[in-house]
């Protein structure tokens, strides 16, 4: 049975079994718990934890990296480490939009517009859209915040053919998928997408207020209407310490 070192006045569960940055993730996660830190609050400064923790700021620095990844934590950029909230949930087998998703969660979610715009339809485009070059694309770029806290960049694609006059809406404030079906009358019937793990550019970092090469969750895919026909193609970047997402497995 694994016992407790005492560090200071501090007690760690010995954690000498793991490898050195699970033992210190440990660690942190006991710090946390022992000092009763709300979601929010600011951990010591790496100094200060190496010292505490006795490790490296190397190894402190990739227990830091896990922990965010698991969402017990989270950084931003240029003020430290902070106790990170409970994520927000989102099923992977449902087309729930992010702010029902945040409603349900009794979380605010506010949105900035990055960019919007007409623009021709590329190669890219065209494959994924079954548009011709050239077409008309309502391009929409936005910075999705949960409690004030940056938590997901989304870049989306609409065929224009189906909403013209679509750019005269402010979507910052207004549901572009609630637009499409009242405005347009465009039916939603399922879409498909596919999530994977990559590392934050610098200019993502800044808007999402994390380090350069963060690990991130990254989708992409489409929205069809009946009959296969693609309404949108969208690229999301979603930092993993606010959004987590589940699925149900059915025998």
């Amino acid at each position: 049975m694994n016992g407790c070192l005492m560090v200071g006045e501090l007690c760690f569960m010995d954690c000498s079994y793991l490898k050195p940055r699970e033992e210190v993730a440990e660690k942190i996660e006991s710090y946390i718990q022992q000092n009763q830190l709300r979601p929010h609050d600011k951990l010591p400064s790496e100094r200060d934890l190496c010292e505490v923790l006795g490790t490296s700021r190397t190894t402190l620095r990739s227990a830091i990296k896990r922990l965010i990844i698991e969402g017990v934590i989270y950084s931003k950029r240029g003020a430290g480490t902070f106790v990170a909230p409970e994520k927000l949930v989102r099923n992977l087998q449902d087309m729930e939009s992010l702010s029902k998703s945040a409603r349900r969660a009794n979380k605010v979610l506010s949105t900035k517009v990055l960019y919007a715009d007409i623009i021709e339809c590329n190669k890219e485009l065209s494959k994924r859209m079954k548009l011709t070059l050239g077409s008309k694309i309502y391009c929409l770029q936005r910075l999705r915040l949960i409690d004030g806290i940056p938590a997901m960049m989304e870049l989306a694609y609409f065929d224009y053919s189906l909403c013209k006059g679509i750019e005269q809406y402010d979507f910052s404030q207004e549901s572009i998928y609630r637009t499409l079906e009242e405005v347009y009358h465009v039916k939603i019937d399922h879409g498909s997408e596919t999530l994977s793990v990559t590392y934050v550019s610098e200019q993502e970092g800044e808007l999402l207020e994390v380090e350069n090469g963060t690990p991130v969750f990254y989708i992409a895919g489409n929205v069809f209407s009946e009959g296969e026909k693609p309404i949108e193609f969208y690229k999301s970047v979603v930092r993993a310490d606010q959004i987590r997402f589940s699925s149900i497995l059915k025998h």
